[in-house]
C-alpha cells in the first residue's frame, strides 16, 4: 500500500494598510504595562505581600474566547465560554522575601476564570554585583519554578494589561503560559547612559519541561535570551530546544473545558488522544519604545513553535512537521494623567504536514482540517483616576472563517505593595 500524503499549508501576512492603520493609532503611546513581579522583593531586608485582579464583563453574539483554534496543536481543551458574563479574568497573590543584599525568594499563586489555582512562581535567587567588564554589572542566579523568560513585552502581554486576551501567539504557541521548573543564570550590563547600541542582558536556563510545550517525559529544555538596548529602543530574542515525549491532546471534540497547565501523558493511555513525540525549537523576539515622558509606548512581538517528529493515536501513526507563528503589535498612549488609549493589531498561521498511512484520520483526529490565517484588532480605552482601579472599556474582533465582534467592560486592581516590613 501506498504511504497516504496528508498537507495542509495555511499562510498569510497581515495586510499593510491595517498595520500602517494601527502604527498610526500607536505611535503616539504610553510605557510598558506593569507587572508585578517588578517590585515583587522589596530591596532592603525583609518581606513583601502583592496582590492584583482583573474582572470583566464579556459581550459578544458567538463563544467567546474562540473556544479551540482549528489547525493548532495544544493539549485539546477548550476555552470555557464568558460570553454573557461578568466574572474574574485573573488573580494574583504574591509574596517576596529578602534575606540580605545577596538572598531573596517570590512565591505567587494565580487563578484564571474558573480554573484550579496554580503556582506561577516559587523561586529562590541570588544577585551579585561584578565587574568583568564595566564596574556594576548584576548576576543573578535564579532556581525554582517561574515562567520561561522570553522578554518583557511577550512575558507580560496578558497579565494585567489593557486587553482581556492574550494575545493569539501566547495562546497558541505557549498555552497562553509557560510556567516550569528550572535553574537560570541572568547577566546583566551595568547602567549606561550612552546612546549607542549595546548588549544589555544575557540569560541562559535549563528547565524541566514538563509543561506544555514540553511533554511529560523528554531530556531538560535548555534556553538562551539576548537583550539590546539603543536609547530608548530594546529589543529581545530568546529560544528554547525541547524532546517532548508523549506529550498528549484530547482528540478533537472530546477535550475538557477551561485551562490548564499539564500535559497529557500518552505512556499512560493513548486512547482518545493525540500524541506526539519528536523535536521542538521555540523562538521569540520582540522590539519596545517609548517617549522621554512615559507618556507612549510602542511594541512588536512574535512568536513561533516548530516541531518535527511523529504524531500519532490508536487509529495510525504518521511523520509530522508543524510550525505555529503569531505577530502583534501594540501602542499605547496617555493623553491625560487620567486617561489613555491602547491598541493591538494580530495575526496568527499554522502549518502542518502529515505522512504516513494514519495521515488524514489523524489530522481530522487533531483539528487540523479547516484551519486558516487567524486575525485580531482591539481598541481599548482606561481611566485610572480612582488609583489603584483602572476602568478599560473594550472593542474588538477576531477573523479567521468569520469576523467575531466582542465588547469588554473591564475593572483592574493592583496593590503590588500590599502589606511589607523589615527587620
Amino acid at each position: 500500500m501506498q504511504p497516504h500524503k496528508h498537507r495542509l499549508l495555511h499562510a498569510g501576512v497581515p495586510r499593510p494598510g491595517v498595520c500602517v492603520l494601527l502604527m498610526a493609532l500607536a505611535w503616539p503611546s504610553l510605557g510598558v504595562a506593569h507587572e508585578l513581579e517588578d517590585e515583587a522583593v522589596p530591596n532592603m531586608p525583609g518581606w513583601r505581600l502583592s496582590a492584583g485582579v482583573a474582572l470583566s464583563a464579556i459581550h459578544a453574539n458567538q463563544a467567546w474566547p474562540t473556544p479551540r483554534h482549528a489547525g493548532v496543536l495544544l493539549t485539546g481543551e477548550q476555552a470555557r465560554d464568558r460570553s454573557g458574563e461578568l466574572g474574574l479574568e485573573h488573580a494574583v497573590l504574591g509574596f517576596g522575601l529578602r534575606a540580605n543584599r545577596h538572598w531573596s525568594a517570590q512565591w505567587a499563586l494565580g487563578q484564571h476564570d474558573r480554573d484550579a489555582p496554580h503556582v506561577e512562581v516559587a523561586r529562590v535567587q541570588g544577585e551579585w554585583t561584578v565587574g568583568w567588564w564595566q564596574p556594576g554589572e548584576q548576576l543573578r542566579w535564579r532556581l525554582g519554578r517561574q515562567t520561561v523568560p522570553l522578554g518583557a513585552v511577550i512575558g507580560q502581554a496578558g497579565q494585567l494589561d489593557p486587553f482581556a486576551q492574550a494575545p493569539l501567539a501566547k495562546q497558541t504557541v505557549l498555552n497562553t503560559t509557560w510556567v516550569d521548573g528550572s535553574s537560570s543564570l541572568q547577566w546583566q550590563a551595568a547602567p549606561n547612559d550612552a546612546e549607542g547600541p549595546r548588549l544589555s542582558q544575557v540569560e541562559l536556563g535549563v528547565w524541566r519541561a514538563r509543561k506544555f510545550p514540553a511533554g511529560p517525559h523528554g531530556a531538560a529544555a535548555p534556553s538562551l535570551r539576548l537583550q539590546g538596548q539603543w536609547g530608548h529602543w530594546r529589543a529581545d530574542v530568546g529560544a528554547v530546544w525541547l524532546q517532548p515525549e508523549g506529550r498528549g491532546a484530547a482528540v478533537q471534540g472530546v477535550g475538557g473545558v477551561g485551562h490548564s497547565h499539564g500535559v497529557p501523558d500518552c505512556r499512560v493511555s493513548m486512547a482518545q488522544r493525540i500524541c506526539f513525540d519528536g523535536q521542538a525549537q521555540l523562538l521569540a523576539a520582540s522590539l519596545a519604545t517609548d517617549s522621554d515622558d512615559g507618556r507612549w509606548t510602542l511594541q512588536a512581538a512574535g512568536l513561533w513553535r516548530r516541531e518535527r517528529g511523529d504524531l500519532s493515536s490508536v487509529n495510525g501513526r504518521a511523520t509530522y512537521a508543524g510550525d505555529t507563528s503569531g505577530v502583534w503589535l501594540q501602542g499605547q498612549w496617555r493623553w491625560r494623567p487620567t486617561w489613555q488609549v491602547a491598541a493591538r493589531l494580530e495575526h496568527l498561521q499554522t502549518r502542518q504536514d502529515l505522512h504516513g498511512p494514519g495521515a488524514s484520520l489523524l489530522a481530522t483526529e487533531a483539528g487540523f482540517t479547516g484551519a486558516q490565517p487567524v486575525s485580531r484588532a482591539a481598541l481599548s480605552l482606561g481611566y485610572s483616576g480612582w488609583s489603584p482601579v483602572q476602568l478599560w472599556l473594550e472593542a474588538g474582533q477576531e477573523r479567521a472563517a468569520t469576523t467575531q465582534p466582542y465588547a469588554a467592560l473591564r475593572l483592574l486592581w493592583q496593590g503590588p505593595r500590599l502589606l511589607e516590613g523589615g527587620w
